[in-house]
């Protein structure tokens, strides 16, 4: 019996594997990848340690950025909850990579002193950081944080609605990927960070 010509037998063989294959990951709506050549927005505010922060001074780092405030008690928990999972994961060499930062949403609240307060209370170690609202205001602009300030039963009287992006920069602080939903899955963010750290 005469074989099969081998052109053949590579279709079949192809028209196999493409039946098996995976279907491809859907693109995540809450996930975004920048184009490369956007340069992470400067900033310089104060940490809960009363000392300046820059964001400038980290290069040569992977830097994650996030935005929480210390009376928000549905979204930020999430968030702070997903990044101190993220920073337990890493192991020694990259934790010594990695930069973890939050900046307050509320700067007419959170002084250095209530931050550290919360920090400690929370068992989180990375900066977070406060100033002015003339210093704050300005890096909420600068990364699409944009919060709506409205009335509330609190003690302040206020609260804020607010979109809270979640970003990852490189050493070289360019933006690499954002997260803009709270409860972005903490997996996938990790893989976010390992591909960019890479």
């Amino acid at each position: 019996m005469a074989r099969p010509p081998l052109a053949l037998l590579l279709v079949v063989i192809l028209a196999i594997a493409g039946c098996v294959q995976e279907p491809p990951i859907e693109p995540n709506p809450d996930r975004m990848e920048f184009e490369e050549g956007k340069f992470a927005p400067m900033f310089t505010l104060e940490s809960s340690e009363g000392e300046l922060w820059s964001l400038e001074e980290q290069r040569g780092k992977t830097v994650i950025l996030a935005f929480v405030y210390t009376r928000c008690y549905e979204t930020c928990p999430v968030i702070s909850a997903a990044l101190n999972f993220v920073q337990s994961e890493l192991d020694e060499n990259e934790s010594a990579e990695v930069v973890f930062v939050s900046v307050t949403i509320d700067p007419y609240h959170d002084s250095p002193a209530v931050l550290q307060n919360w920090t400690t209370d929370r068992g989180y170690d990375w900066p977070h950081l406060t100033g002015t609202d003339s210093a704050v205001n300005p890096v909420l602009d600068a990364y699409d944080v944009d919060p709506i300030q409205f009335d509330d039963q609190s003690d302040e009287g206020y609260g804020f609605s607010h979109p809270q992006p979640t970003y990852i920069i490189d050493a070289q602080g360019y933006l690499r990927v954002v997260w803009t939903s709270p409860d972005w899955p903490a997996d996938l963010f990790l893989t976010d960070l390992r591909a960019v750290m890479a």
